[in-house]
């Protein structure tokens, strides 16, 4: 049985299209780019605006922000970790780390260092051809580091369609959503700067994994999207269709890798493709969702405090 009923979750902004992600300001702002190219806010009282737009032919995932109040954001089109300022400037921060071309970067996550760790979903060279291991799954993916002086180190290679990344609160590990594999790695980062091999934390999810937040007793919150299979065509993912089973579902994974039902939608009323999750608010007990086939994000009031992001501390 689900934590949360769906009548307890809060559709929030309405006018976001199609979201993959969602971070919270320190002001208690969410902002999400939609597949549209375009950057939104949202102000704490639901005021929806177009903070950008970015160039021609962006296909914004994953975001999130730095300490200086850009927004960095991974380009599944252009094929590079992006950033762009409150003002609309936008800049490459890195399309190669090592021998890992940024063909599918999925989703970013700085330590308190200040160092990025973004996932790579795949090594194949088109979008197209990546989108053919959600039949066929493929250890094709990998996870990097973008170091603050602009080197890069490679984390990890050989990850079934990485997607979602997050960093424990203690800082001794990053942790990758398998998408193809329903499940979460766990990499221990070493005190040296290395980092150990990848190890599964949590598994057999109900449905495909995409993003992840942890709270500030080491719980995690993964969003479910959807299985793979169905008669749905989502057109979110890419400019062809995807067939997939709806979820809508959230689950909490505890401190021993085992899942709850937090969250479950399954008429998408609240959650419309649930695909990214951040703490927010004064503090930081709201739970916001990105919805990839919705107009809205969502958001549901917990009795957790979330962990901070590096740009919220």
């Amino acid at each position: 049985m689900a934590t949360f009923s769906v009548d307890q979750v809060e559709i929030f902004g309405k006018g976001v299209l199609q979201a993959e992600g969602v971070v919270i300001d320190t002001d208690g702002s969410a902002y999400g780019a939609g597949r549209n190219g375009i950057v939104y806010r949202v102000t704490p009282d639901g005021t929806v605006s177009e903070m950008a737009h970015l160039p021609e032919g962006s296909m914004p995932n994953g975001v999130t922000m730095d300490r200086e109040g850009n927004i960095v954001y991974c380009d599944l089109a252009k094929q590079a970790v992006m950033r762009v300022s409150q003002s609309g400037q936008v800049s490459l921060i890195a399309d190669q780390v090592g021998d890992v071309k940024l063909t599918m970067p999925n989703f970013a996550s700085y330590d308190a260092e200040g160092n990025l760790y973004v996932s790579n979903s795949s090594s194949a060279p088109t979008l197209e051809k990546a989108l053919d291991e959600l039949a066929q799954p493929a250890p094709n993916g990998a996870l990097v580091r973008i170091r603050p002086d602009g080197r890069g180190d490679v984390v990890a290679t050989g990850i079934y369609l990485a997607n979602g990344t997050a960093i424990a609160p203690d800082e001794d590990a990053v942790y990758v959503l398998e998408s193809t594999r329903d499940d979460c790695l766990r990499i221990h980062i070493k005190k040296d700067g290395t980092f150990g091999a990848p190890e599964i934390y949590s598994k057999d999810f109900p449905a495909l994994p995409d993003g992840m937040a942890f709270d500030v007793d080491g719980n995690l919150y993964v969003t479910l999207p959807a299985k793979i299979g169905g008669s749905h065509t989502l057109q979110g993912i890419a400019h062809q269709g995807v067939n997939m089973a709806p979820a809508h579902q959230i689950i909490k994974v505890d401190t021993n890798g085992q899942w709850s039902m937090l969250i479950d939608d399954p008429e998408g009323q609240k959650l419309n493709f649930p695909t990214n999750c951040a703490f927010g608010g004064s503090d930081l007990q709201d739970l916001y969702f990105a919805n990839l086939e919705g107009d809205h994000f969502s958001r549901v009031h917990t009795s957790v405090r979330g962990h901070p992001l590096y740009h919220q501390r």
